[in-house]
């Protein structure tokens, strides 16, 4: 009886995470990096739009690593995952509970799926990346990973931003310089005890 009791849940999830409304349009403006919270979001509006490119740019640089190293490997790993187990889509209908700084390159945020029949709560890891882009004619022509710290100082009353400069380019090439902090998807790890885990 437990057996049948436990496949119809399962069956009832997989029906509720196949009937998941699309993303609305502030939920599509929302979408961008700067906070754990705000990746969360955009991760979610991944789910809710079916758009795997989408949740592929919520993940780090490690994660990305460890799902394969590239978008197309993500997508099939995403494929087999949601084929086996659909009602994981439901994490796109999470709300946060707790938002948690574990370093000042580290937070956790632990959310929670409540649907009619089963509430799970589990947390995902963020981790932050301080990174910069140059552009020129439309293109990129220069980026990297870096420390913040590094390019990054004040300078009287103001911020004085130092990249790397290609050879051969002069400044007025320049279009485009992005520099800045995205907070990105490290690790999911699923634990129905995250809310009343030590922060």
């Amino acid at each position: 009886m437990r057996a049948l009791a436990y496949a119809l849940l399962l069956t009832a999830w997989a029906l509720t995470a196949c009937c998941l409304s699309g993303p609305t349009a502030a939920d599509w403006l929302a979408v961008g990096f700067r906070t754990p919270e705000q990746t969360f979001r955009t991760f979610q509006t991944g789910l809710r739009a079916g758009l795997p490119e989408l949740e592929y740019r919520c993940l780090g640089t490690d994660l990305k690593d460890r799902a394969g190293g590239s978008l197309l490997a993500y997508a099939e790993f995403r494929r087999e995952l949601f084929r086996s187990q659909p009602w994981l889509k439901l994490a796109a209908k999470a709300k946060i509970k707790d938002v948690r700084t574990l370093s000042p390159e580290r937070v956790q945020i632990v959310a929670e799926v409540d649907t009619w029949f089963h509430d799970e709560t589990f947390a995902i890891d963020f981790v932050r990346e301080d990174f910069y882009e140059l552009y020129a004619d439309g293109q990129r022509i220069a980026d990297d990973f870096t420390d913040w710290d590094r390019i990054a100082r004040e300078r009287n009353d103001d911020l004085v931003v130092t990249v790397p400069f290609p050879s051969g380019r002069k400044a007025s090439d320049i279009g485009e310089l992005r520099a800045g902090r995205e907070w990105k998807i490290d690790g999911f790890p699923l634990t129905s005890q995250a809310s009343t885990a030590a922060p």
